[in-house]
Formats: C-alpha cells, structure tokens, sequence
C-alpha cells in the first residue's frame, strides 16, 4: 500500500512515521512545495524510523521494525493522487475545506486534520459535495480512534453503569500556545475543547441541547487582546437531564492531562487515568506519578497510530470512517454556542 503525507509539519511528521512503522503499509510518499522543507521532513522521518531510534522520536509505542519505503516528492497534488491508495492532510487550517473536496473528487481515500471548515454552515454544505463522490473521509477527531475513549463508550452503550447522570471532560495542556498562534487559532473552544465537544456526546450516547461557557485570562494578554481565555469551563445540557463539564487550560504544567469521566446511576467509568496521568492524590501511601505526559501526542499516541491503522483499512474498503466530515457538526455546533456563551454571558440554546 502506498499512502501519501502532504503538509510536513510537527503533526504531518508525526502521521508519516506512524503510517511508516505500519506493517501493512509498503511506502509513505512525503509531497511538498518546497525542496529544503521536504527534505528536513524526510530525515526527521527517517530518522524516527530508524533501527534503534530512542522512544522520544520513535514513540513509546513503535513496533520493533519498520520496513515502509519514506519516499519525496515535489510533484503537484493532482499528479501524485493517482498513484496513491490513501492520503494524510496536515496543512494550515485555511486549506482544509479546498484540499479536502479536491482529494475526495480524485477519489482517494483521506485522513484530514481538522477542522475541516470554520463554521458549521460551511461544514454541512462541505459534507453534502463530499458524500456525493463516494469517496472515504476522515475527520481527524483522534480520539474516537483511541482504545480507552472507545472502551468507555462500548461499556456506557452496554448499560453497565446505567443511565448517565453527569460527565467531565478535562483538556489541559502542559505547555501554552506559541504567542503568534493566538490570533489565528480562533480561540479555546475551537483549538483546545472542540475535541472534547466531539467525544464527550460521542462516548455517553447523548445529544446536547444547551451550552453555558465561561473563561478568563491567567497569564498572557494577548488571550483577551482576541477575546480568548487561557481557562475555560463549558457546561453542556443533555436530553436526558444528564449534564456535562467540559474544562481546559493551557497551562498545566503537571503534565499533558486529558480525561473523560461519566457518572451513572449504577457506576462510573473513567478513560485517562493511568500511571501517567498528571495528577497527584493527597491521601496518604499513594505515590505520585514518576513521569507524565510532554504534550497530546506522547498521551494520544495509541490513538493516532490506531487513527493511521484505521485510515489503512478504510482505504482497502475494509472499514467505515468513524469520523465522517457530517459527523462533527456536532462538535462544531457546540463551539460555535461555547464561543456566543462566552461573549455574551448567556446560556445558548442548541435544540
């Protein structure tokens, strides 16, 4: 199989290896615009692939040997589709929706970063022109492709916990955006929680019908300079009566911690919580963690290697995508309400 990468940065970079250190993938074509660019993706690649390489390039999780060929080339997207069983796109989110609708009328499968549009009007007409060409899409909402976020929706969707009370999600990032990123990043609940706008309903099986959002500015400026927060909290209202937190920061520095806990009324189930996790117990004999995670790719990291397997399959017509672009207009929606909370402290209605 012969899956290409196109857009080489930190996170391209990061699909090319996991693509390269697939068994089932025979070559990993890296596609740039710009030779000495290419060229530094493809010995960082190479590099993290190599026999021997330690863990912090290669991953925790890497198998023992990769024997995908890391190829280059500078020739135009439309030329090297063709030749192609399936893609990664990382580009700069201005270039998500155009890429995307040109990938899928080439008819080659695709993984794409997100978001995929920036407003959920533009999503849903993106969508429609999408599932006309038949062509599989994944939006890249890691975490339904990771085995602990899947497991806690498999067991809510068994009933063990019984009917869902109340859910948490917590989104802390161990380091703060770069101060350039901010004005671009088009804020808290479309950069940092919209991941958790999308899994939380996901995994509980619930639909949101209202959205509460607050924030404020611990450390930098230049957060309220754009109308941002650095500290966030949104509480979403479900059908059922059950109710869910939603809370972020982007500055932990304890480590990269992500969670989604769901209270029911027979038990609850937490995905997140390992020896890892950045968070320390005051009751006594219980040690603090040893190491915790760098950023979300060290603590998502199964995700996005099950993410690339995932994409493979789905190129060999063997699985469904599981993030479909129509699917996140629920978690668009919800940032969207999150973003009108914010700004006019009130409590937004969804249904």
């Amino acid at each position: 199989m012969r899956v290409g990468v196109y857009g080489l940065g930190k996170i391209g970079v990061m699909h090319a290896r996991n693509l390269a250190q697939n068994p089932e993938v025979d070559e990993v074509v890296l596609i740039g615009r710009d030779a000495g660019r290419l060229a530094t993706a493809h010995e960082t690649v190479l590099a993290s692939i190599a026999p021997g390489a330690p863990a912090e390039i290669a991953g925790a999780h890497a198998p023992a040997e990769a024997h995908a060929v890391v190829s280059t080339t500078l020739d135009a997207l439309d030329d090297v589709l063709p030749t192609l069983h399936g893609i990664v796109v990382a580009t700069s989110t201005d270039t998500h929706a155009a890429l995307a609708l040109q990938v899928a009328e080439a008819g080659t499968p695709l993984l794409i970063e997100k978001p995929l549009c920036l407003t959920s009007a533009a999503l849903e007409e993106l969508s429609t022109k999408i599932e006309a060409t038949g062509t599989p899409v994944m939006v890249a909402f890691h975490r339904r492709y990771d085995p602990g976020y899947q497991a806690l929706r498999d067991r809510i969707a068994s009933g063990e916990i019984g009917p869902v009370r109340v859910a948490r999600a917590v989104d802390n990032d161990r380091t703060p955006l770069r101060l350039s990123y901010i004005p671009e990043s088009r804020g808290v609940w479309f950069d940092l929680l919209i991941h958790d706008f999308d899994a939380t309903p996901w995994a509980t099986g619930q639909n949101v019908v209202s959205v509460s959002a607050f924030g404020s500015v611990i450390d930098e400026p230049v957060y309220a300079e754009h109308n941002d927060a650095d500290t966030a909290v949104a509480v979403l209202e479900f059908d059922s009566g059950a109710i869910a937190t939603v809370v972020g920061t982007r500055k932990n520095g304890a480590g990269q911690d992500c969670r989604l806990e769901v209270f029911g009324s027979d038990g609850t189930l937490s995905s997140g919580i390992d020896p890892r996790t950045a968070v320390v117990s005051t009751e006594p004999g219980i040690e603090a963690p040893r190491s915790t995670y760098p950023d979300y790719q060290a603590r998502f990291e199964p995700a996005f290697r099950s993410e690339a397997a995932h994409l493979v399959r789905m190129a060999r017509g063997e699985a469904p995508s599981l993030t479909t672009p129509r699917s996140g207009l629920v978690a668009t929606r919800i940032a969207e309400a999150a973003a009108e909370s914010f700004a006019t402290g009130t409590r937004i209605s969804l249904a």
